[in-house]
């Protein structure tokens, strides 16, 4: 069995639940707040491409799925991984967020990142928590700004 990554990250934004799902069930808007996303491409049926920018600079394109999407409070994709570069490192990878009614009609997101490296160890343990917990943080924070900026 290959090493688990899971991380997740909360946060209240000053949006209500309605206005928080907007930004998360659309994947043409997913590209506004995603880590390292420049765009959303092919959007239908529930899939969605979103290319990345490496560190190195090169366009990575990453297809996904919704496998569950339960209006207003919870929206949950799986990348595709077979037949892609990523296959050789990720067994599974699954984003999900999580809303709920916060104070004075406000939201609280729960940002999910779970990944299954095909490889096991303890540096692939480590390096793979510390960029879920980056991925995650970095996508509730950038969530919070695109949500305001919708306003």
């Amino acid at each position: 069995m290959g090493a688990r990554a899971d991380a997740e990250a909360d946060r209240v934004l000053d949006a209500t639940p309605e206005q928080v799902w907007a930004q998360i069930a659309d994947g043409r808007r997913v590209a506004a707040w995603w880590p390292l996303a420049e765009r959303a491409e092919d959007v239908q049926g529930g899939r969605f491409t979103l290319v990345l920018r490496s560190s190195r600079g090169v366009p990575v394109r990453t297809d996904w799925r919704v496998v569950v999407s339960r209006r207003p409070d919870r929206q949950r994709w799986e990348q595709d991984l077979a037949g892609t570069p990523f296959a050789g490192t990720l067994r599974r990878s699954a984003v999900e967020l999580r809303l709920e009614p916060a104070d004075g009609g406000r939201c609280r997101v729960t940002v999910a990142v779970e990944r299954e490296m095909t490889r096991g160890g303890l540096a692939a343990r480590v390096f793979g928590r510390r960029a879920a917990r980056r991925h995650a943080g970095d996508a509730a924070a950038r969530l919070a700004r695109a949500v305001a900026a919708a306003g």
